[in-house]
């Protein structure tokens, strides 16, 4: 029988021969069975049970095709707090913690806010569990994103307005107006794809990454609609790519001569945050 140890140096050299990210095979093994670093030294020289055996099996023929750690387990921290996550929905990523820390920023108590595509719902109810003054509504156009957001509301015992339907229309119909709107759409271009990693491009759906239009199509439709659901002074903050921020500002400004669009940076000094107050 093969030690925790061995299985895992094994599993290393196969990940390298593959151009997996051979840390990722240590997160598996803490994830799955829940265990913290001093685990993994104090019971390297155990051999799994059957059971474990089986587990660590099926783990990693998953892992050896690509997959991320985060859809084998089934979730992902976000915020120190713990989602549910699938191949329905992306995977939230710490970049994206700054963006909401960065809305949550000067927002007026009992403010009613937005999450346009909110995915596994990690920033809605994030936001509610932040300030729990605040009526918060998300949107997605993905049904099964949506049954994944509800339940991490569910779970984290928190209200939450799901609407299902595309960027600011389940708004427009229902009429609501908002105090702050935030969103992290798809924003890539499908002509990137060549310099993205292969477990995202073959596992995260393709709804979640890609936009037309330079990955500028989502922003467009979103601010087009704005006036429709915007209180006065509301606060909209979008996150962006890298390379996106002066043609975003641009596009922005064109449209509404009165907003003053600030670009952030995040804690690796890329643009990260389009923000602006309406």
């Amino acid at each position: 029988m093969v030690k925790f140890k061995d299985f895992i140096n094994d599993a290393k050299a196969k990940c390298a021969t593959k151009d997996l990210d051979t840390s990722s095979v240590d997160w598996l093994i803490m994830d799955l069975f829940d265990w913290n670093r001093t685990d993994m030294i104090m019971k390297q020289n155990k051999i799994p049970t059957e059971m474990e055996q089986n587990k660590l099996d099926d783990a990693f023929e998953r892992l050896y095709q690509g997959e991320p750690v985060q859809y084998i387990v089934g979730f992902q921290s976000f915020y120190g707090e713990v989602f549910d996550v699938n191949q329905y929905c992306l995977i939230p990523r710490p970049e994206t913690e700054e963006v909401m820390l960065h809305f949550l920023d000067e927002l007026p108590d009992n403010s009613k806010v937005v999450d346009i595509g909110t995915g596994s719902g990690n920033i809605p109810v994030m936001l509610k569990k932040l300030n729990k003054s605040l009526e918060v509504f998300a949107t997605d156009i993905s049904l099964e994103a949506l049954k994944v957001a509800k339940s991490n509301a569910q779970k984290h015992e928190v209200d939450i307005n799901f609407l299902h339907g595309d960027c600011l229309t389940p708004l427009i119909e229902q009429q609501i107006t908002v105090d702050g709107l935030i969103s992290n759409p798809p924003y890539i271009d499908r002509k990137d794809i060549d310099i993205m990693t292969n477990s995202v491009v073959n596992f995260e759906p393709d709804s979640a990454l890609f936009a037309d239009d330079n990955g500028l199509a989502i922003y467009k439709s979103i601010l087009e609609d704005l006036p429709h659901v915007l209180n006065d002074n509301a606060k909209v903050v979008f996150e962006i790519g890298f390379n996106q921020a002066e043609i975003l500002k641009t596009i922005i400004e064109s449209l509404y001569s009165h907003i003053d669009v600030k670009i952030i940076q995040d804690i690796n000094n890329n643009d990260r945050i389009i923000s602006f107050n309406w």
